[in-house]
């Protein structure tokens, strides 16, 4: 069973019906807990973590916890069989963490916690990771030595808005197996398709999300190259791509002209690779446009490959959304 808790008192009953009923800790495989405020007794949760023998996914989202008391939830908190693990601890703490738990295969982390020095989390060897979510700046040691497929890059300070031409020679010298990969970039940052085309080609699926970085505003002028404004140049980088099924943009900037224009997103996204020029393999494309903004527009493409005609079809508009919310971005 899955259990979601977001209040401390909520906390509290699933103890008091866990202690009446052992079998409702022995049932749960997934737990988690977010909270929007700070955790006050967390020997309570430590006790509701300690009832649960067969669990294999954890969340714990607890603001403002300092990592001492992190570090007192955690101790002698063991699971057989935890397969997933996504947590907003210091990475000092989840370091510790994982020393009992080496067989984690998805791995989602949050802010290091540390100032000066390199991440406690440099070189840990998780023979069964696959996917992992994190700081930029955590990332490559991570997973060196680990059979990684899919990254997600994550901002949560200045420190972590490194250029992201300098994280993917770093990842492809961690690993050979990468094939889906997230990226937060900056808007100023122009080389980062570049670097990828260059060093991982055999990536199946991208998706990027432009992040402003202190200092920058949306008015902040922006290069010329841009997917859109130059889009036979974007789409002569996605075809060096020649096994990426997926591709997804999250921008806070016009995608087209005339904002919600049919026939000109078309018009980019068969440059990037349609009937004229067509990518041997992209099939699908997801636009969130003007995000952040009152008149957000999220739109999905798709076309088909068709085996009797030996061809691609032209691209489609299968959905679009006004308003939409983060998890419509896959």
């Amino acid at each position: 069973s899955t259990v979601f808790l977001r209040t401390e008192r909520s906390i509290q009953v699933f103890l008091e019906n866990t202690r009446h009923n052992g079998a409702i800790g022995r049932a749960v495989k997934s737990f988690h807990v977010i909270l929007r405020v700070q955790l006050e007794q967390a020997t309570v949760l430590r006790d509701c973590l300690l009832c649960l023998c067969n669990l294999a996914d954890l969340q714990l989202v607890l603001p403002f916890l300092k990592p001492a008391r992190w570090g007192r939830l955690l101790h002698g908190v063991r699971f057989r069989q935890l397969d997933l693990l996504s947590i907003n601890a210091p990475h000092i703490v989840v370091t510790e963490f994982l020393e009992y738990h080496p067989a984690i295969a998805f791995l989602s982390i949050d802010a290091c916690g540390v100032i000066r020095g390199p991440c406690p989390l440099n070189g840990r060897i998780l023979p069964n990771l696959c996917d992992i979510s994190a700081p930029v700046g955590c990332i490559a040691r991570l997973i060196s030595n680990n059979p990684i497929s899919r990254v997600a890059t994550r901002q949560f300070s200045k420190a972590d808005s490194a250029p992201v031409c300098g994280l993917v020679p770093s990842l492809l010298m961690s690993t050979t197996d990468l094939t889906v990969l997230q990226l937060e970039v900056s808007p100023t940052d122009y080389t980062f398709l570049d670097s990828l085309v260059r060093h991982i080609p055999a990536l199946r699926a991208l998706r990027l999300t432009e992040v402003n970085t202190p200092g920058i505003s949306r008015q902040t002028p922006t290069s010329p190259r841009r997917c859109w404004r130059d889009a036979k140049a974007w789409g002569r980088k996605l075809r060096r791509l020649p096994h990426l099924h997926d591709f997804a943009l999250r921008t806070c900037l016009p995608f087209t002209q005339t904002p919600r224009n049919t026939d000109q997103e078309h018009a980019v996204i068969d440059l990037w690779g349609g009937w004229r020029m067509p990518h041997p393999s992209l099939r699908r494309v997801v636009v969130w446009y003007l995000y952040g903004m009152p008149q957000d527009w999220m739109v999905f493409w798709e076309r088909r490959w068709s085996h009797a005609e030996r061809h691609w079809h032209d691209w489609v508009k299968t959905c679009d959304m006004d308003h939409p919310d983060a998890s419509s971005f896959v």
